[in-house]
């Protein structure tokens, strides 16, 4: 009884902390989102809360495993998670990509606590390990949360246009949170509205870039934070899916489905390997 006890306490604390972080973070979501019926709202509640509980405790597992999420013959995909998060949270979006054949998908792990510039290099040799072990010219990028702010860094601050086909972000604050509490790490003082790292990624972006966003994320709102059309770039809005559930959402897998394949017939090589190109006559 009491070893039953004292497993199953260590599993009943990590749901009610999830419980209270959905419940917490939704609350904060009032006044920054449109109105909606409360069985919506209480039915994207209960799918964050259910992702957040069934995704969440693989995250250890995640930091030794999952450098490739995904097989495949196709342009790589580098997948780049956000704030506190790991390569776990893009297993949905892997598996999708990979039964519509394309891919590889690699996970790339990075310390969130540490700044944004620092995290763009890292980025920066996971793409050359990338592209060295598939022998493709570029990749694309799809990325969650602050890690398409770590992209854009990458883009605009380290070299990442000529390795980098298209950039894909999913719930990405590129405009700043406006959550005003604590955070840990150097995001604490870079995710905020106004931040010098902030204003140094509001340039114009050199590569094709599509940021989805939700009309009720409960991190990452309101949606003009994502929103990166003046700076050459797509927004795509989609009703509804909390921070997680966006990435497991049929229509954000399908939009990304075809930003990737428009991006490989639209590639300079079309997706072909550097050992494959055809051989110039004469």
């Amino acid at each position: 009884m009491r070893l039953a006890l004292w497993m199953a306490t260590p599993a009943a604390l990590f749901v009610l902390g999830t419980l209270v972080y959905v419940a917490a973070s939704y609350r904060l979501l009032r006044g920054h989102a449109p109105p909606r019926a409360a069985r919506a709202a209480l039915a994207e509640m209960w799918r964050e809360l259910v992702l957040s509980i069934l995704v969440q405790p693989l995250l250890p597992f995640f930091y030794l495993f999952g450098r490739k999420l995904a097989r495949g013959n196709g342009m790589p995909v580098v997948a780049v998670h956000g704030y506190m998060q790991n390569r776990v949270d893009f297993l949905g979006l892997a598996r999708a990509l990979s039964k519509r054949g394309m891919g590889p998908v690699y996970g790339f792990n990075y310390p969130w606590f540490a700044s944004i510039g620092s995290n763009a290099e890292r980025l920066g040799r996971f793409v050359d390990a990338v592209r060295s072990e598939t022998g493709r010219e570029k990749v694309a990028l799809v990325c969650h949360s602050m890690g398409g702010l770590v992209a854009f860094d990458y883009l605009l601050h380290h070299a990442g246009t000529a390795h980098v086909s298209t950039c894909i972000t999913i719930a990405s604050p590129h405009g700043g949170v406006v959550y005003k509490g604590p955070m840990l790490g150097a995001p604490n003082h870079e995710l905020r509205i106004g931040s010098a790292l902030v204003k140094s990624l509001d340039k114009p972006l050199t590569v094709p870039v599509l940021s989805i966003a939700s009309t009720h994320d409960n991190v990452a709102h309101p949606t003009t934070i994502s929103s990166i059309a003046t700076r050459g770039g797509e927004d795509w809005v989609v009703e509804g899916p909390g921070h997680l559930a966006i990435l497991f959402d049929p229509r954000v897998i399908q939009r990304v489905v075809t930003a990737l394949s428009a991006a490989c017939s639209q590639s300079a090589d079309g997706g072909v390997r550097k050992d494959e190109q055809p051989r110039k006559e004469g």
